[in-house]
């Protein structure tokens, strides 16, 4: 009977002292196993948040991650609703995971946010792993880091932010607008719908190629985006994927899925687009002929100040200023023209002070006529309120977030370890009720008129402090200028009513885009 049952480990020992020596060894594995396991858990583990601050229940060991992980496709707009529930600083604990350090809290006070931006400055870093899960596109450059080369780029693009440079810029921004304007005045011909999201992404694009680093890549009226652009906009999606990975590093270094096989692609066809007008530029510095864009500028700056820049910093000179100009940009004008078309008072306003200012324009065939100088598109109150309004309910960037560097203590006492992260959420800063009272989010372009504008820390869509965004000028003449264009000569039409749902990587943008129905404005 016995003889049915195979022989044990046990029984194939020759000796008692076969079976210590097993045991010894079985006991050895399992303490160096337990031993590992423990180590693995401390460094891991999260750090004992305060429990007297608030936030979504906290799991053993995982704290609040469960929470922002199965939240995280509606993000901007959870962190919304729990910043209204709480009104204070919450958050929880989380374990080092990832881009996780142990904490994260979301601040919506403006004294915090100051802090963390203006006030202790040093003590807040961009992250040494956002820095890494974005490095095959932003690199050394403005948005994601902080050392000498962030300090370097600043202090040089702020010298180049003149009215010169505006002024060109809205020539620029003119050019490009007319050019889509040729393509909305075939589709009223066609009786087609538009994805406007989607021409306005284009027209962004354009202007900021050639305002940046001198490229006009005609991309506007072509059928797809250009090469270059449709690789930019797919490693975003795919870098903000590491985000929620927290073993992205080993992935990466050992090139293991799909997606960092794609990420390698795409930089390959970004980086060669970006040598090809490194190049090109350099060839003509060289010749003597300074162009208008950024990046002449950056290599005429390095040439006269005896201050080398190899191609692999232009090149981030070049994905910085896409990513902080283009993408927000066009995500601004989508959702102001979403709001426009819910709200028809709203567009008669619009339409009465673009004609007072830039005059009035012919039905059809009026692309050329109108004063859209910069002089003349700073006069436009109005229009500026609408876009401040929009800008407001629909943050481009709807999150942002540093990591601290050593142990602090905000103004309103919470206390902050060192290498947690620490979240002010643009999105729902404008949406926050004690800010903009009961109806925060309704859209009322008259909040921007005849008052003081709310501070960067309070309205912190452009950044603030030291990281105020350079480029802000720019951004808003672009919108006010392509809103007064656009609104004199056509009517748009939401005929799906779109919900307003949205997707977000680094920018929110709408849902499956925003297709209109477009018709000449008689």
């Amino acid at each position: 009977m016995l003889a049915m049952f195979p022989p044990t480990i046990i029984d194939l020992m020759d000796s008692p002292a076969d079976v210590s020596s097993m045991v010894f060894f079985l006991t050895i594995v399992a303490t160096l196993v337990i031993a590992v396991v423990f180590q693995v858990y401390n460094r891991l583990k999260p750090y004992p948040v305060d429990k007297s601050i608030p936030g979504p229940p906290r799991a053993p060991f995982w704290g609040i991650l469960n929470f922002i992980m199965a939240n995280f496709e509606d993000w901007p707009n959870t962190v919304h609703q729990y910043s209204e529930k709480y009104q204070r600083t919450w958050g929880g604990p989380v374990p080092y995971l990832g881009t996780m350090r142990g904490a994260y809290f979301i601040l919506t006070h403006e004294e915090n946010i100051e802090h963390i931006l203006s006030k202790n400055f040093e003590n807040y870093s961009q992250g040494v792993l956002f820095k890494e899960a974005f490095f095959e596109l932003g690199g050394n450059g403005l948005i994601a880091d902080d050392g000498a080369t962030w300090l370097r780029h600043r202090k040089i693009a702020s010298r180049m932010f003149s009215s010169s440079l505006l002024r060109e810029s809205s020539k620029v921004t003119l050019k490009k607008v007319q050019e889509l304007s040729a393509v909305l005045k075939n589709a009223t011909t066609t009786g087609k719908e538009v994805d406007i999201q989607d021409l306005f992404f284009r027209l962004t694009f354009e202007v900021t190629s050639i305002v940046g680093f001198g490229v006009d890549y005609g991309g506007i009226q072509n059928e797809s985006q250009h090469p270059f652009a449709l690789a930019f906009d797919e490693i975003q999606g795919l870098l903000l994927s590491r985000m929620r990975d927290p073993l992205f590093q080993l992935k990466r270094y050992f090139n293991l899925t799909a997606r960092e096989k794609r990420i390698r692609e795409l930089k390959v066809v970004l980086d060669s687009n970006a040598k090809e007008v490194i190049q090109s530029r350099r060839r003509t510095a060289q010749d003597g002929k300074l162009g208008p864009d950024l990046l002449s500028r950056f290599i005429d700056y390095a040439n006269t100040h005896n201050d080398p820049m190899p191609d692999e910093e232009l090149r981030d000179v070049i994905m910085n200023f896409l990513l902080g100009g283009r993408d927000t940009t066009a995500s601004a004008l989508s959702w102001t023209f979403y709001e426009l078309s819910k709200h028809p008072e709203v567009v008669e306003n619009v339409l009465e002070e673009a004609n007072q200012i830039c005059g009035t324009v012919s039905s059809g065939d009026g692309d050329t006529d109108g004063d859209y100088s910069y002089e003349a598109i700073g006069k436009l109150e109005y229009i500026h309120a609408v876009v401040m309004e929009s800008l407001r309910l629909h943050a481009p960037v709807p999150n942002d977030c540093k990591f601290a560097v050593n142990d602090d203590v905000l103004p309103d006492g919470t206390f902050v370890p060192k290498g947690a992260m620490v979240g002010y959420p643009p999105y729902a800063m404008g949406r926050n009720s004690r800010i903009w009272g009961s109806d925060a989010c309704e859209f009322k372009p008259s909040r921007f008129l005849n008052r003081k504008e709310p501070t960067p820390f309070q309205f912190p869509v452009f950044n603030a402090g030291r990281r105020l965004c350079l480029g802000k000028p720019m951004a808003l003449n672009t919108l006010k200028l392509t809103v007064a264009y656009l609104v004199q000569r056509f009517e748009f039409e939401d005929l799906q009513g779109h919900n307003g749902m949205y997707d977000w990587h680094f920018i929110i943008q709408l849902k499956g885009g925003f297709p209109v129905q477009v018709r000449l404005r008689q």
